[in-house]
């Protein structure tokens, strides 16, 4: 279970990504944005290049069962020190009709909310599905 991830006012939360996220490593500092109205959807945009910036989401809310496994190395360069302190987000694609959103529950972004760092761990899709709907499908 994710716990609620405390970001000051409109400004948003700094993280640091020390290896980037797939497609863009060498972008390293991220802005977590939550607009009030957005809910249950955040913003993570580029603090070192403002035309890249990503929709992500709580998969606790879609998937209440989506559990993220640490390695105690992923564990330790983090910097947590039990799993509650982790903030798990998954990247979302907004096309065209938004009422076929998905999102990457295969490359989670993994957050410590003390210390700031944050980590995208890879999965196979064999795991975990690359595009799993957000809103129920008829």
């Amino acid at each position: 279970m994710n716990p609620p991830l405390a970001l000051p006012n409109d400004d948003g939360l700094l993280i640091t990504f020390p290896k980037g996220l797939l497609g863009f490593p060498q972008l390293t500092l991220f802005r977590l944005l939550e607009p009030h109205d957005g809910y249950p959807l955040k913003f993570l945009q580029s603090e070192e290049d403002p035309e890249v910036s990503f929709t992500c989401i709580n998969p606790a809310v879609i998937k209440p069962d989506y559990d993220v496994p640490l390695s105690a190395e992923e564990a330790q360069a983090l910097g947590l020190e039990s799993p509650e302190d982790a903030l798990i987000l998954t990247l979302v694609v907004v096309p065209e009709d938004p009422r076929q959103m998905t999102t990457n529950l295969a490359g989670p972004l993994v957050l410590n909310g003390k210390t700031r760092m944050g980590y995208q761990i890879v999965f196979g899709s064999e795991k975990f599905p690359l595009r799993y709907p957000i809103l129920p499908q008829d």
